[in-house]
């Protein structure tokens, strides 16, 4: 199913609390406004049930921190019968006990956060000394056959430890078999601290630059038309995924993501809740996926790409400038590995 500017909608991300054990200065908590509701493992299966009608193949939980939910096997195993692949993004600190449960339940893959591999650093970005327990945890992951394992670093000014941060954490996703996924740090309004964003925000052109200039393979997620760079570090491969979503058009125009907020309303971008439809009161009555399909229609309707204001014309409906022609990784044969 297309919104109003072309783009398919085949992704939901699933927010199952907002609860978390960490503290990280630059966590978005998927812009969702603050709520202490959380939908049951059953109410989470008849919403992704909803969402399969609407054409949605792909299912990525999230939080806060999805690991705190004690039933997560439990929706683990009850949305995998629905879905081509589920993934989960985590700080990783409960993978080392949690880890072979997923993927037995069904969990496909994971991306793991790592603030920074400098200890001193870890705990002053997440207010808790937890490097140790997420490096066993991404272990745990890889072992477990969580694969490709992921490795979320937030590019930050002045942080990541004496090395860069993209060297250390390659250097260490190396030796474990990790891709690394560097993302450039977000300002989502009601949630991070402009001052922290101001002091802390990262561009990533040049680390792109030096990437592309140094890979001898380079694809494309068809996730936002994301980059993804195979490149020699050290004498080994290593893959680097560069998420550049700020000031940048081509990112909103690739995007397929839907998203489903941890007290039921679906939610059309990470940057605004203008537009929200509310599926809490459907799921509470039980609806039918064929009853839930509307709200999802109406949710992906709304859809709009964050650097388009609300009085510009829909590119489709008006015929200007159409998505495909800001979307240059739409024509390519691109690898089905996502965010």
């Amino acid at each position: 199913m297309q919104d109003r500017y072309g783009r398919e909608v085949t992704d939901l991300r699933i927010s199952l609390t907002q609860r978390c054990n960490l503290r990280c200065v630059f966590c978005h908590m998927e812009g969702q406004p603050v709520s202490r509701e959380e939908l049951t493992a059953a109410e989470i299966e008849d919403a992704v049930r909803g969402a399969a009608l609407a054409g949605i193949r792909r299912v990525k939980l999230t939080g806060g921190e999805p690991t705190l939910r004690t039933d997560l096997p439990e929706i683990v195993s009850r949305i995998r019968p629905h879905v081509e692949e589920l993934s989960m993004t985590t700080n990783g600190l409960k993978l080392v006990e949690l880890a072979p449960t997923l993927r037995a339940a069904g969990l496909d893959r994971v991306n793991v956060s790592v603030p920074s591999l400098d200890r001193e650093e870890y705990r002053s970005l997440t207010g808790v000394d937890g490097l140790d327990r997420t490096l066993a945890g991404i272990r745990a992951a890889i072992a477990a056959g969580l694969a490709p394992v992921k490795l979320n670093v937030v590019a930050l000014e002045r942080s990541n430890g004496k090395e860069s941060p993209v060297s250390s954490v390659v250097r260490f996703a190396q030796s474990v078999g990790a891709w690394v996924q560097v993302i450039e740090f977000e300002n989502v309004s009601g949630r991070v601290d402009p001052l922290v964003y101001r002091d802390l925000h990262s561009e990533l052109g040049r680390l792109t630059a030096d990437a592309a200039s140094r890979a001898f393979r380079v694809d494309h997620n068809r996730l936002h038309d994301r980059p993804r760079y195979t490149l020699e570090f050290d004498g080994a491969p290593a893959v680097v995924e560069v998420v550049q979503p700020v000031e940048n058009p081509a990112f909103c125009m690739a995007c397929h993501r839907l998203r489903l907020t941890s007290d039921g309303r679906l939610k059309g971008c990470l940057m605004t809740n203008a537009g929200l439809v509310d599926l809490y009161p459907a799921l509470r009555a039980h609806a039918s996926p064929e009853e839930l399909l509307p709200s999802f229609e109406e949710a992906i309707r709304r859809r709009r790409p964050f650097f388009v204001g609300p009085e510009t014309p829909t590119p489709l409906a008006e015929g200007a400038l159409g998505a495909a022609a800001l979307v240059p990784g739409e024509a390519r044969n691109l690898p089905m590995v996502n965010g």
